[in-house]
């Protein structure tokens, strides 16, 4: 990329959130790849630094599948409801991420030594996200 092609991340956050919302009915990376001449990684890392924007508010960029094989749909909306079925998909692999972190990190730490920075760092995550998954289990379970 030469530098007349350069454009800063916070200028095309904010061109993903002006096309978010002259497309209320929603978008897919296809739509923006046209539109706005970005390919599809680089459409997921401005929808993520997007996200990362609006993370202490209600704002929130949602995708949503549309159909086996189909670009998923991804909207601007401005409420808890208006994201609760994405919202439900996001907890649960989440929680997908945590058991395979959770997996590695026993793995790191029954390879390494207790005493070392390395194998204190691996039982501590390992200890934190066993408790983590067991609280969740606790809340999933009515606890």
């Amino acid at each position: 990329m030469n530098m007349s092609e350069y454009t800063p991340l916070a200028e095309r956050v904010g061109d993903l959130f002006d096309y978010a919302v002259a497309h209320p009915d929603g978008f897919t990376y296809v739509d923006v790849e046209n539109d706005l001449g970005w390919d599809r990684g680089l459409f997921s890392w401005v929808a993520r630094n997007l996200r990362a924007e609006f993370a202490d508010d209600s704002v929130n960029l949602i995708c949503e599948p549309q159909g086996q094989y189909e670009p998923w749909l991804y909207r601007l909306v401005g409420t808890a409801d208006d994201a609760r079925i994405w919202s439900t998909n996001r907890i649960a692999d989440l929680e997908g991420r945590l058991h395979t972190m959770a997996s590695v990190s026993e793995s790191v730490k029954n390879a390494t030594d207790g005493r070392t920075t390395e194998g204190r760092k691996a039982r501590k995550i390992n200890r934190t996200l066993v408790r983590l998954i067991e609280d969740l289990e606790d809340i999933a379970n009515g606890a």
